[in-house]
């Protein structure tokens, strides 16, 4: 299936995405307190947007390949990023990640407010599901509620 999201033309199999996620247990493998947290607001981590086009893409949206938990935003929601791999290729459209000078610069779009994304072919820390296949990573960034019953982590 080739699909046009953002600046880029994608070539990616849904299918094969969709039976790898559902190989995969929910969220990243962390017991983190970030990241339980990440797991337990599931519904609430992505805007609807978002939503469907991880599932166009055949993501499975509470099973990220990694996450990165930087702050607590003035707005009280933690800022948070990480990634997805799903089976496919960027047709056109550059890569999220652009190297200068052995410097790598992400250079996200902003979906709606709150959510930035990206696609990119360097992949890291990919899940023996996915060996062998074809992939490229979607990278996103996303503002997150806390919603433990624990007390919130001090920054």
């Amino acid at each position: 299936m080739r699909l046009p999201v953002g600046r880029w033309l994608i070539d990616c199999d849904p299918d094969t995405t969709r039976r790898c996620y559902a190989q995969l247990p929910v969220g990243t493998g962390c017991s983190c307190q970030q990241c339980r947290n990440f797991d337990a607001a599931a519904g609430r981590t992505f805007p609807p947007e978002f939503v469907r086009l991880l599932d166009t893409l055949g993501v499975d949206p509470t099973k990220p390949a990694e996450l990165c938990h930087w702050c607590r935003e003035p707005s009280g929601l933690y800022l948070t990023g990480g990634w997805f791999h799903l089976v496919g290729s960027i047709v056109a459209g550059k890569d999220l990640v652009e190297w200068v000078n052995n410097v790598g610069l992400v250079r996200f779009e902003e979906l709606v407010p709150g959510l930035k994304f990206g696609f990119s072919s360097y992949l890291a820390l990919v899940r023996e599901v996915f060996e062998g296949l074809p992939l490229i990573q979607l990278k996103f960034e996303t503002r997150v509620p806390w919603v433990l019953a624990e007390p919130e982590p001090e920054d």
